[in-house]
């Protein structure tokens, strides 16, 4: 589990530098080329679904809803800084049993343990500060990498009862295709990996955006 994980978080890492220094070149060699003004700044929001693994373990671990608010500036061509806050749970889902008379009950909820500890729910927040590099594959169409640090704070918790929790600085990474309209508003699919000690996310994110 240990030695896969490295592989993934090395092959996002490879993709995401790769990305960046791609659009660095690019951004240099044809700089002299763009007379147009170009907006700059960039605000947006992605949502995903992620898998998790904690101390080795990812039993019951493929259950978190994500959502990361961010803004980007421009600082040449192809090469932004992002700021970002970024926050994750449990996924709840809507239980329903059958009674005696043939009705239905439905809850939600989800009381089954995450990672075999005593928790049945999880909260995650934090604050990213990344490089973003992106590469064009067309007039609307292309690829992107990011790479940068994170503030973590994430608790497991039973019935609001703190279990297990940490604090720290971690990775972050992400990668993937983002497609851009005339008016400024853009979409993307990406995939990151957040590194955070103990505890690691990896999710399958869409989001829009609007530059300005």
């Amino acid at each position: 589990m240990e030695l896969m994980k490295q592989f993934k978080l090395a092959g996002l890492s490879f993709l995401a530098l790769s990305l960046i220094s791609t659009a660095a070149y690019t951004a240099e060699t044809i700089h002299a080329e763009k007379s147009s003004p170009e907006t700059k700044h960039t605000v947006g929001l992605i949502a995903g679904v992620a898998t998790g693994e904690y101390k080795n373990s990812n039993n019951d671990g493929d259950g978190f809803i994500q959502a990361y608010l961010y803004y980007n500036y421009q600082i040449v061509d192809h090469l932004f800084v992002e700021l970002a806050y970024t926050a994750a749970t449990e996924r709840n889902t809507w239980e329903c049993k059958e009674n005696n008379d043939d009705e239905w009950n439905c809850r939600f909820g989800n009381n089954a343990p995450i990672f075999n500890l005593l928790a049945n729910d999880f909260e995650q927040d934090g604050f990213v500060v990344a490089i973003k590099g992106d590469i064009d594959l067309s007039q609307r169409n292309s690829l992107y990498g990011k790479i940068g640090a994170q503030y973590y704070d994430y608790e497991f918790t039973r019935n609001d009862h703190f279990i297990e929790g940490d604090t720290g600085t971690g990775l972050f990474l992400e990668a993937g295709w983002q497609y851009r309209w005339d008016l400024g508003i853009g979409m993307n699919v990406g995939l990151r990996y957040q590194d955070m000690d103990d505890l690691s996310l990896a999710s399958t994110n869409v989001g829009i955006s609007y530059s300005f």
